[in-house]
């Protein structure tokens, strides 16, 4: 019997995330497959959603639009932040990728990573988009296993 992808599956996979100019951020094909949960959040939802349905020793390639993939850049999600908060000021440096925590509308705080944008003065400006928002993307995955 066949399975297929569907939701609180465990599925063994390589996959890659790279844009459409061939830059690759993120494999598994080079090295060890992961294992991924469908629903635990692993992946993003977007991206989860191309998976279902497909069933073991499946390969597919997605073309995504950036709202499709990882959301479109939101101006909402730069801040100022003022140096003295930094532990660190030798990680003060434009380009630099930061782990940062944020609190969201219920007051929960979670962990994310924020692009250190410009620095003027004191001033530090972050921007917690995710790093591949506003970009489209080429999802391509070689499924390996497929448990329920």
């Amino acid at each position: 019997m066949n399975h297929i992808i569907k939701f609180n599956s465990l599925v063994k996979m390589n996959y890659s995330i790279e844009s459409i100019n061939k830059i690759v951020f993120e494999s598994t094909f080079e090295s060890k497959p992961v294992v991924i949960r469908i629903g635990n959040g692993l992946l993003p939802q977007k991206l989860e959603m191309t998976l279902y349905g497909l069933e073991k020793n499946a390969k597919q390639t997605m073309y995504l639009e950036a709202q499709d993939a990882f959301g479109l850049r939101d101006e909402r999600n730069f801040h100022t932040l003022k140096k003295d908060v930094f532990p660190d000021k030798e990680m003060i440096k434009v380009g630099n990728i930061i782990e940062a925590e944020v609190e969201n509308n219920d007051k929960d705080s979670k962990y994310t990573f924020a692009k250190i944008c410009k620095i003027n003065n004191n001033d530090v400006i972050i921007d917690l988009n995710h790093p591949l928002a506003g970009h489209k993307i080429i999802f391509k995955v070689h499924i390996l296993d497929i448990n329920e």
